[in-house]
């Protein structure tokens, strides 16, 4: 189990309150996901990430972060270690080229499954392989159902969640109890589900949307909308334009 959140806005803005103020911000949550952090943003289109196995909470990394990050489009992470050792290779978010991928779930019976699982990974990413997590397996096979829609850099927010929408499938025909929360950004769009853990959005039409698995309490100052809990199996596209789409995965 882990947490995650996500952010897109018109303007880069901060996410101090989310990750780190705030009543239930990412570093409350990490008391109880101590097994490190990950943040990712994106700078004149290129993914930044730092990681780190400190929890979140005692990271003074963490809290220079949380407040020196501005940006459009921002991914961050706390894990509760599952599969995989506590390791650099195995904290989300994972990063291809632009895209981000950070998981809130586990996929049961691992050593059952991980073979069927990694067989429906594009060998050519399989090969691309760090660490030992379900969550990065299922990262790679999101992007290979991706490319067999379009160029992953030219993706467009229809396509991903599309793509996601068969990870998740995928993931449960060959385990069924697999929790599949998944969140995934190359900067431009993003796209999130929801199958197993909670999902929450904010969202101000063509001005912000944010995702997060749990409230990260009050909304900030500056007219930011409350949180609403999505439905088991809702399916979330944000396009470059911030317009937001829920669908069911269903």
């Amino acid at each position: 189990m882990c947490r995650l959140f996500g952010s897109r806005t018109r303007q880069p803005g901060r996410v101090s309150h989310e990750l780190f103020h705030g009543a239930n911000a990412l570093r409350v949550q990490s008391r109880e996901h101590p097994d490190g952090w990950g943040l990712g943003w994106y700078e004149n289109g290129a993914p930044r990430v730092v990681r780190s196995l400190t929890p979140a909470h005692g990271d003074q990394e963490f809290e220079k972060l949380s407040h020196y990050v501005s940006a459009q489009t921002v991914l961050a992470h706390v894990r509760k270690a599952s599969v995989g050792r506590v390791a650099q290779e195995n904290t989300h978010p994972f990063q291809r080229g632009a895209w981000l991928f950070a998981h809130n779930g586990t996929v049961p019976d691992w050593d059952k499954v991980r073979g069927p699982l990694e067989a429906l990974i594009d060998p050519s990413l399989r090969e691309a392989l760090h660490g030992e997590t379900d969550s990065e397996r299922c990262f790679l096979l999101f992007l290979s159902r991706l490319r067999r829609r379009c160029s992953p850099d030219e993706a467009d927010a229809e396509s991903a969640a599309v793509a996601l929408a068969e990870t998740a499938a995928a993931v449960r025909q060959i385990a069924a109890e697999a929790s599949t929360t998944f969140l995934a950004t190359d900067g431009r769009v993003m796209v999130a589900c929801r199958r197993g853990r909670t999902l929450f959005v904010s969202s101000a039409d063509g001005e912000y949307v944010a995702i997060a698995s749990e409230e990260p309490g009050e909304p900030p100052p500056g007219g930011q909308r409350a949180w609403r809990l999505l439905a088991e199996d809702a399916l979330v596209a944000v396009d470059p334009d911030l317009r937001l789409s829920v669908s069911s995965l269903l």
